[in-house]
């Protein structure tokens, strides 16, 4: 029976197992989430796991069941930078391995860790260790600075070879541990989020006649998520004479200075912040929209982005920025932008409103280019079966690459 570390990181991945226990689906997620899939591979491999996480939002911070113990760890290197980063991850990792050693595993996934080759008396002692990847690794066209020059040659070195996998969200994210690693390169499995057709299935489609269309933005509301951008592409549409109703949906450090931003640009009826949505509000929301937009600025280091996935599951085709991998996978129902080109995001919304035959189309290649992320056998939880199968049969894992296009 295998036995399992697993570090989750910062979602609340209590609530999560507490619905897996019971027998329940995670209703607080847009998607299934990475920690559900995780516990779901285990039951299917007979695997008992000890999990950690940075989640601070359960009282508890102790949970078992089903072969899974989970607990609360706090995150030493949190808000540090340079030096003291690096030495809060080696702190990190001692303490990750002493209690991996402690469960006995044989099996250890790191997802939250971001410096494998910290856990190199782990590979000494035979322990099989996976390193999972959910951003890029760094920003690109922009100069690492020496202490992160320093943490990718060390990741470069665990991921030739060294490690039994690398777990990658994305191709780009492939690209960049395939520059560090070279020819020596771990094998690689690529994963894609995970949905079910009932997660955004039965919103009606868009009604692209609408005298104002509705155009959805999903997320934190922060600066590098680009929504003073959205304030600024407002204001060129309506100098065009282009009708819009941006909707908001979430919560941030920035949403009041962008309420005031859009009341200062004349722009307070254009503008609806609905604050944090749940599921089923989420489904009202994008139900009387058309487009989604996701205007990430090219200082946030994306690995995929799943609100562009959302989008496009709910009908609406998107406009992206093309610092988001996710733009890649998602055909016709996508329509790319350089990231921080306000005027070229102003202009691509823009044909869509203006060109409804257009709209109508982006909207109706929605449906093929949203398939693939219904399709388990692209998942994360896939991807541990192959980890765990090549565990139990003594193999290395076999790549997998996703092809963006399908």
């Amino acid at each position: 029976m295998p036995r399992v570390f697993y570090t989750a990181g910062p979602g609340n991945a209590f609530g999560t197992l507490r619905d897996f226990i019971e027998g329940r689906e995670d209703g607080s997620t847009s998607h299934v989430a990475y920690s559900r899939q995780f516990y779901e591979a285990c039951a299917r491999h007979g695997a008992t796991a000890r999990v950690t996480c940075t989640h601070e939002g359960d009282d508890a911070g102790r949970l078992s069941g089903r072969g899974i113990e989970l607990v609360r760890r706090e995150n030493p290197s949190a808000g540090k930078t340079g030096l003291s980063w690096y030495w809060a991850e080696w702190r990190k990792a001692r303490r990750n391995m002493a209690e991996a050693r402690r469960f006995g595993a044989d099996l250890v996934v790191l997802a939250e860790d971001s410096q494998p080759v910290f856990y190199a008396p782990l590979l000494r002692r035979g322990v099989t260790v996976v390193q999972v990847l959910h951003t890029r690794l760094w920003r690109e066209g922009a100069r690492p600075s020496p202490m992160q020059r320093l943490w990718l040659a060390g990741f470069g070195r665990a991921c030739a070879g060294r490690l039994a996998a690398v777990l990658s969200c994305s191709d780009v994210v492939t690209g960049q541990v395939r520059r560090l690693a070279g020819d020596r390169l771990s094998p690689v499995i690529e994963f894609l989020p995970l949905y079910r057709p009932h997660h955004y299935g039965g919103i009606k489609p868009p009604d692209v006649a609408a005298t104002r269309p509705g155009i959805a933005f999903v997320g934190r509301v922060e600066a590098n998520k680009g929504v003073f951008d959205l304030i600024r592409a407002g204001r060129s549409l309506a100098a065009q004479g282009t009708p819009a109703q941006f909707h908001i949906c979430g919560t941030g450090p920035a949403l009041e200075a962008m309420r005031a931003a859009a009341a200062a640009a004349g722009l307070g009826d254009s503008f609806t912040f609905h604050g944090w949505c749940d599921r089923a509000r989420l489904r009202e929301v994008l139900a009387g929209c058309q487009i989604g937009v996701v205007p990430t600025r090219s200082g946030f280091i994306e690995g995929f982005n799943q609100v562009a996935v959302e989008m496009v599951l709910a009908g609406r085709p998107v406009v992206v920025s093309d610092v988001c991998p996710a733009a890649a996978y998602l055909g016709e129902a996508a329509v790319s932008f350089p990231a921080d080109d306000v005027p070229a995001m102003s202009a691509a919304l823009g044909r869509l409103i203006a060109d409804r035959a257009e709209l109508a189309r982006r909207a109706a290649a929605c449906a093929g280019a949203g398939a693939r992320f219904f399709d388990e056998r692209a998942s994360f939880g896939a991807a541990l079966d192959e980890i765990f199968a090549a565990l139990g049969e003594k193999r290395a894992p076999c790549s997998r690459i996703i092809p963006p296009r399908g």
